[in-house]
């Protein structure tokens, strides 16, 4: 069979699988950890001298069979009962679970990666119940974590900037070194400059103290660029700031917003396909259709097996598997569900 032929071809996956994450069952799907368990239940309560005839629920198995416990009780007439037997029952099953760092019943993968989800500053949603989101650490922004929250900086965002009147090098790569704007000097841009109105620096640019002569001159305000005379404003959309799946549009000196593009989601700086089918099966009808992945924002509805002639909105009609001797000929047939007709 197909099934039997994929798991021969993914064997060696399976194995590894089940080495280093998981109990791998049946077939190795990507990104699944699938896991064996074992469903114990009680049998009704009996007579203790029946018990080798009482059977377990369907599709499970005696766990011993010629053993009970006397510790129920079961009633002979509705006003009338007694004490009784009842043994444990057993199967075994499959849990579906996705590997660590994916989420949802597609089992996708969390932002900034499956072998470091939320980029290691943050816990990922993640398992078959997951929605993939991220809960960043104190300190930390972003779809993926990947920033730090304002004024901070540093590779743990515990560090808090100190500029008093300048633009604070922050982020995860930050310094916290600080600009100063016009007229400031100072490690933390704390000190006044008394004479540099004396310069007319232009619009875009201020008068600061260079550090090594203590000459003050006209240097470009933070987000431009140029000589200190002509000052023009940064486009960080020149460079690579957004990720592949999004547009960069410029805002103002030095700013810019991404935005991801349609069919994926997130802050622009990690966008993430959607899966249409991870929210409410894709608007597919559950128990007639099933939802297929197109691409990223993109789905479509198919008929499961024994289903057919699929309406938006409705759903699949059970198939008509009656034949000319599936009934008596005096007999009508009907199919009342997949497979089945009376």
């Amino acid at each position: 069979s197909f099934k039997s032929k994929l798991a021969l071809l993914l064997f060696p996956v399976c194995i590894l699988c089940h080495v280093f994450l998981c109990d791998c069952v049946d077939v190795c799907v990507q990104n699944r950890c699938d896991q064996n368990i074992q469903v114990v239940t009680k049998s009704k309560c009996h007579s203790c001298s029946l018990t080798s005839l009482v059977k377990c629920p369907d599709d499970y198995t005696k766990r011993q069979p010629e053993k009970s416990t006397r510790d129920c009780r079961y009633h002979i007439t509705m006003a009338l009962s007694v004490k009784g037997c009842s043994f444990e029952c057993y199967k075994d099953t499959v849990e579906p679970k996705c590997c660590p760092g994916y989420w949802g019943n597609d089992c996708i993968e969390c932002p900034g990666s499956a072998a470091t989800p939320c980029s290691s500053n943050g816990v990922c949603s993640d398992g078959i119940a997951g929605n993939g989101t991220c809960t960043c650490a104190p300190g930390f922004i972003g779809t993926a974590c990947e920033d730090c929250k304002a004024n901070l900086y540093g590779p743990l965002c515990s560090n808090m900037c100190s500029c008093k009147n300048g633009i604070c090098h922050s982020g995860v790569k930050g310094t916290g070194q600080c600009t100063c704007l016009s007229g400031y000097t100072g490690i933390d841009c704390d000190r006044e400059l008394p004479a540099c109105a004396a310069l007319r620096c232009g619009p875009n640019s201020r008068c600061i103290e260079d550090m090594s002569t203590g000459q003050l001159l006209c240097r470009c305000k933070p987000g431009y660029q140029g000589d200190g005379t002509q000052c023009t404003s940064i486009n960080p959309c020149l460079r690579s700031v957004c990720h592949a799946n999004a547009v960069c549009a410029h805002t103002g000196p030095n700013q810019h917003v991404c935005t991801c593009t349609q069919g994926y989601s997130g802050d622009g700086r990690v966008c993430m396909p959607i899966d249409p089918c991870q929210t409410d099966l894709g608007n597919c009808t559950s128990g007639s259709t099933r939802c297929v992945y197109d691409g990223p924002g993109k789905s479509h509805c198919e008929c499961l097996e024994g289903f057919e002639k699929f309406v938006e909105g409705k759903g699949c009609s059970v198939k008509d598997v009656c034949k000319p001797d599936s009934c008596h000929k005096y007999a009508t047939c009907a199919t009342v569900e997949s497979g089945t007709v009376e």
